[in-house]
């Protein structure tokens, strides 16, 4: 039996048109753009019957989820979709980030694999093994098309989960913009992108 997974980065927030870096303990709402690219998400995947909605429970996933696919769809809230933990480098912009923490901040984006947490952030082992425990629970569910909204490092930590756990295809994984989505089907025990 297959499984079919669309994944989705959250609408444009603010902290996204300032340039800032927004982990798991802060949020930002969506911007007015944020909010018409929801609904164009809506809109794209109108057709498809999704039998289960999953959403990180981070504002701005969970804004987006509900416009694309309206107030009464049942949503699964899963802390294992939140965004990485980005210790004392959240709420900095990217030049900030760099400058104060250059081990962490300049690698965060251009080499992941080599991205080393900074204080109180979450090592990318740590997103790796809860989005891979997410995966594992999914793929009991047999015969199922699932929707996940999340963000955009756990899209490519997702990426890479599905690519044989390798800090390579982390590195390899591309960048998401807001509101791209991702389809992978699984299917005699392998995820595969679509």
């Amino acid at each position: 039996m297959r499984i079919e997974l669309y994944a989705a980065r959250h609408g444009e927030t603010v902290a996204n048109l300032e340039n800032r870096l927004c982990g798991k303990d802060t949020d930002s709402p969506l911007t007015q753009e944020g909010v018409a690219q929801a609904r164009l998400l809506g809109e794209g995947l109108k057709g498809v019957p999704f039998d289960k909605v999953y959403s990180s429970p981070l504002q701005r996933a969970v804004a987006t989820v509900k416009i694309a696919f309206g107030e009464s769809r049942k949503i699964c809230v899963d802390g294992r979709l939140a965004e990485i933990g980005l210790g004392v480098m959240d709420g900095l912009t990217y030049e900030e980030a760099a400058e104060k923490y250059p081990a962490s901040g300049m690698l965060f984006f251009s080499k992941p694999s080599s991205y080393k947490a900074p204080s109180g952030g979450e090592s990318i082992e740590a997103v790796m093994e809860r989005v891979s425990s997410f995966l594992a629970d999914l793929e009991s569910q047999e015969g199922k098309t699932v929707f996940v909204q999340t963000h955009g490092y756990v899209l490519r930590v997702l990426y890479a989960c599905t690519h044989g756990k390798s800090m390579a295809a982390l590195d390899e994984s591309p960048h998401y913009a807001n509101c791209d989505v991702t389809h992978y089907t699984y299917c005699s025990g392998k995820w595969e992108l679509q």
